[in-house]
C-alpha cells in the first residue's frame, strides 16, 4: 500500500472512531440489538455450520450476544487469533465464553492448540468487524490486514457489520482490499454479490 493511500486510511479511521465515541450508550445498544437480530435471521447464518466471528472491542459492533447465541445455537464458532511476527490470522473453535484470554492487541481469544484449528468450509460464514463500508462493499477495518490476507487466501461466505452512519459512498482502496458479499446494519442488510 502506498504511503497517500495508507495515511488516507488513517485518517478516515481517527475520523469514524470520533463519530463512534460521540454516539450514546442507549443508540449503540438498540444499534448493537437490532445489527443482532438482523444477523441471526440472515439466510447465510441460517445456512452456516460454522461461524468464524469476533470478539468486539469498544469501537466496534458488540458480539457478545452474538457470540453467546452462536454457541447455543450447536454451530462451530471460530475467532481469530493473530499472529504480529508473521501477520498471519488463525481461526480455533471457542466452546464457552470462559475459555476467553488476552491475545495480540489486547483481543480476547480463544485456546490455541492444534486440535482447534478450524477451516472454513462451504458451510462456513465469517462475520467480520469494520470502522466503515462503501456501495460496493469494501470495508475499513482496524488497519492490520490480517482479514484482507485472510479472504484473499480462503472462499468464504462474508457479513460485515457496522453502524449504518458509518457507511461512505467509496472507501480509499487498492487491489488488496477485499469485497464484503453483505453487510448488515441496524437500518437494513445490503448484498453485495450476484
Amino acid at each position: 500500500m502506498n504511503k497517500a493511500l495508507a495515511d488516507e486510511k488513517k485518517a478516515l479511521r481517527r475520523q469514524i472512531l470520533q463519530q463512534r465515541a460521540a454516539m450514546s450508550f442507549e443508540l449503540r445498544a438498540a444499534a448493537d440489538a437490532a445489527i443482532t437480530a438482523a444477523v441471526l435471521r440472515h439466510p447465510f447464518y441460517q445456512a452456516a455450520k460454522q461461524v468464524f466471528c469476533y470478539v468486539s472491542m469498544p469501537h466496534e459492533v458488540s458480539t457478545r450476544t452474538l457470540l453467546a447465541e452462536i454457541l447455543s445455537s450447536g454451530r462451530t464458532l471460530g475467532l481469530p487469533v493473530c499472529d504480529p511476527l508473521r501477520n498471519e490470522m488463525t481461526f480455533y473453535r471457542l466452546d464457552s465464553l470462559k475459555e476467553l484470554t488476552q491475545g495480540a492487541y489486547r483481543i480476547p481469544v480463544p485456546p490455541a492448540s492444534e486440535d482447534r484449528i478450524l477451516l472454513p468450509d462451504a458451510d462456513t460464514l465469517m462475520i467480520l468487524p469494520m470502522l466503515s463500508f462503501d456501495n460496493a462493499g469494501r470495508r475499513l477495518g482496524a488497519g492490520g490486514g490480517y482479514y484482507d490476507r485472510y479472504l484473499a487466501n480462503n472462499q468464504i461466505k462474508t457479513l460485515g457489520i457496522c453502524y449504518a452512519d458509518c457507511k461512505l459512498a467509496q472507501l480509499p482502496h487498492d487491489a488488496h482490499d477485499q469485497r464484503l458479499m453483505c453487510c448488515v446494519t441496524e437500518q437494513k442488510t445490503e448484498d453485495f454479490y450476484g
